[in-house]
């Protein structure tokens, strides 16, 4: 199975921008949310988009960590496979000594798949 580009939906809430360092949610329908940080926009985009396509493709993680796939990119996979709406969102773009910290508070508040 192949990964197209259109894989998923991207919103950005006002005043939130992939410019600077931020927060994102990954919402799967019907299975719920995560939530992570980025200091570049390769983190939410590029990144998640190679661990899927490589997932889908049946190929390793990395030659050295060939499992090292984390639980959010097999829910990501499995939802492209299953035809379920993907949205990811910037959420916020907190000052970078606040990051960690925001995003501890949205873990807990809607990151139902950060505890799988």
């Amino acid at each position: 199975m192949t990964l197209h580009d259109d894989w998923f939906t991207l919103r950005l809430l006002d005043g939130a921008t992939l410019d600077e360092p931020g927060l994102y949610q990954w919402h799967i329908e019907g299975v719920g949310s995560y939530v992570g940080k980025f200091k570049r926009k390769s983190r939410p985009l590029r990144h998640y988009h190679r661990n899927v396509r490589r997932l889908l493709a049946g190929l390793p993680y990395r030659a050295n960590n060939p499992d090292g796939f984390r639980q959010i990119h097999r829910e990501l996979a499995d939802a492209v496979k299953a035809g379920k709406a993907i949205v990811l969102t910037i959420v916020e773009n907190p000052d970078l000594a606040e990051l960690n910290r925001r995003e501890r508070e949205l873990i807990r508040e809607i990151g139902t798949l950060n505890r799988c």
